[in-house]
């Protein structure tokens, strides 16, 4: 059913692979020792196709080994099988794959609220490598606000700062990338009344907008768009970082990331212009911050306190306005 295009492994929404060879390989040794392997959970795209709520993983190493994309490594019990492909399996072996009925299917009709289908991953998400939670978000509330926060966290200065170089990163196996879009989306509408608990913010604002229109979407993903795109001219390579010495720490803090881009966001375009005219004394101002114990610790410590989102945030934006003022 994957090759004929019923079942899509790698839907935008599901989780990066994060399996190594060795995991793969011990899933494909559990078929041939005939061990019960748990169900896949499938949701219903359309009549006759259908995406992967969970057995990515499962699915894509079975996949792989089948189509010669996978070899055998560390191998506990068939140690002869040890770097052989499907191809090379003995007659024996190879059939048994073909022929046995390995894995059950569970499967979420279309009309699957997507509250659903969110309580559904969060009760599988007990066993296994445990999900993040904004790879549960990608699962359960996919549609165009999600391809659009999955579309903006490939821009290159946010991957660029967060260190992602590519899909073995870490922070794009766990989707830190997108979960830093829908961190400032979701800040930049509800910053002055953020709640402090970040994870119910981020799921609220995806359930309250997964079924926003194209237009409505659009407008949010400029957002993204414009924050990221003057942190970039404002800040550049210092951006989402705090003063180390008389150097910069070489780390993104989302505290850093929350002050920055939202304060980026509030500037008018003739503020922006203005500033982006004298980024280094951008830069030097914002060093200055750093010097205050408040807001250096709004940035650093206990992130999710409200108060310290609105004081990180405030004092950043007040300070770039006079900046822009001064300099106009």
């Amino acid at each position: 059913m994957v090759e004929e295009g019923s079942i899509d492994i790698s839907p935008k929404y599901q989780r990066r692979e994060r399996w190594p060879t060795q995991a793969q390989s011990a899933l494909i040794e559990s078929f041939l020792l005939n061990i019960p392997v748990p169900p896949v959970y499938l949701s219903e795209d359309d009549y006759g196709t259908y995406s992967i709520i969970d057995g990515k993983q499962r699915l894509t190493a079975i996949h792989a080994f089948m189509s010669g994309q996978l070899t055998l490594r560390s191998l506990e019990r068939f140690v002869e099988l040890e770097g052989m492909s499907f191809a090379d399996l003995p007659a024996p072996l190879s059939n048994a794959l073909r022929v046995r009925p390995y894995v059950r299917a569970v499967t979420l009709l279309r009309q699957t609220k997507p509250h659903l289908k969110y309580e559904v991953f969060l009760r599988l998400n007990t066993a296994g490598t445990p999900l993040s939670p904004q790879e549960i978000r990608n699962v359960a509330f996919r549609g165009r606000l999600n391809d659009a926060i999955y579309e903006s966290a490939e821009h290159h200065f946010l991957r660029q700062q967060l260190k992602i170089k590519g899909p073995k990163s870490p922070n794009y196996r766990k989707m830190m990338d997108a979960e830093f879009v829908l961190r400032f989306i979701m800040l930049s509408f509800h910053w002055k009344n953020f709640s402090g608990d970040f994870r119910r913010s981020l799921d609220g604002f995806m359930s309250s907008h997964y079924d926003d229109s194209q237009s409505q979407v659009d407008d949010i993903r400029n957002r993204f768009t414009t924050a990221i795109n003057r942190a970039q001219k404002l800040w550049g390579n210092y951006a989402f970082k705090r003063p180390e010495g008389l150097g910069w720490r070489d780390q993104a803090l989302a505290g850093a990331f929350d002050a920055e881009m939202v304060a980026a966001y509030q500037l008018s375009d003739s503020e922006f212009k203005t500033l982006a005219d004298a980024s280094d004394k951008v830069v030097d101002l914002t060093r200055q911050l750093y010097k205050d114990d408040e807001f250096e610790t709004a940035v650093r410590q206990g992130t999710n306190t409200p108060s310290r989102v609105r004081l990180r945030i405030a004092r950043l934006t007040k300070a770039l306005k006079k900046m822009a003022s001064d300099l106009a």
